[in-house]
């Protein structure tokens, strides 16, 4: 009886060291393959931070061309115009440069390649509509007086109503929101108010990333309250100077 106790011990014994060996196994593979995609992803991170820096000065070239072609044209024109052919090549090869910048920060985010325009204030009718098609009634008030945001920051803006609307629709149980937009100098404020529940703080998901994260890029503020136990969120935008 205590031989087979014993060889029963031995066997569970070694079954114990055999999981924990796999488990082992199975844990520095994971950690192998993690640091290979980290290495992978610097390297990458670095190679777009070398590509950036190489199309901002094609880019600065451009641009001194370009000036400087204006300021000649009548003096030297023949001058002018081999600066402005310069700049023309300065730009096709910025142009190139940032279709490779992009391609490999499309990589790095996993997000699929595309030359569709982005959109912009002009597209935030549509897009209000199509909410409304999902069963949320939605405002737009705009206060002030609209002022050039430069591409960058409408679609920013576009992107942070939204990231607001969906928002709205799938976790507030609301049936109506306001956007409004607040034009003042040197800023744009976003509201995004809705008759909903919420509930503070926000859980932390792709969505409030994504607003800070394009917030912060122009240098602005996010803020999340409740009014009334339903969800205001005002993001504002520093407009270019």
């Amino acid at each position: 009886m205590a031989s087979w106790i014993l060889a029963a011990a031995c066997a569970a014994l070694a079954l114990l060291l055999l999981r924990a060996h796999h488990r082992s196994a199975a844990l520095r593979r994971a950690h192998e393959d993690l640091s290979a995609r980290h290495a992978v992803t610097a390297e990458r991170a670095r190679i777009a931070q070398e590509l950036h820096d190489v199309a901002a000065h094609r880019v600065s070239v451009m641009t001194f061309g370009v000036g400087a072609g204006r300021m000649i044209m009548a003096k030297d024109p023949d001058r002018a115009r081999e600066t402005l052919r310069v700049a023309e090549e300065s730009g096709r090869l910025a142009l190139s440069e940032l279709q490779r910048l992009l391609g490999l920060l499309a990589v790095l985010s996993g997000a699929a390649p595309t030359t569709t325009p982005q959109p912009g204030l002009t597209d935030l009718d549509d897009l209000l509509e199509c909410v409304r098609r999902a069963g949320l009634s939605v405002e737009l008030i705009q206060e002030g007086r609209p002022a050039a945001l430069g591409t960058s920051v409408e679609l920013s803006t576009y992107r942070i109503v939204q990231v607001c609307l969906d928002n709205t629709l799938r976790h507030a149980g609301a049936r109506s929101a306001t956007v409004t937009l607040r034009w003042r100098s040197g800023h744009v404020d976003i509201l995004v108010h809705d008759d909903g529940h919420a509930t503070l703080p926000l859980p932390q998901g792709k969505g409030l990333l994504n607003l800070r994260e394009r917030t912060a890029l122009h240098h602005g503020t996010l803020t999340t309250t409740l009014v009334e136990g339903a969800l205001l969120v005002h993001a504002r935008l520093s407009l270019p100077s």
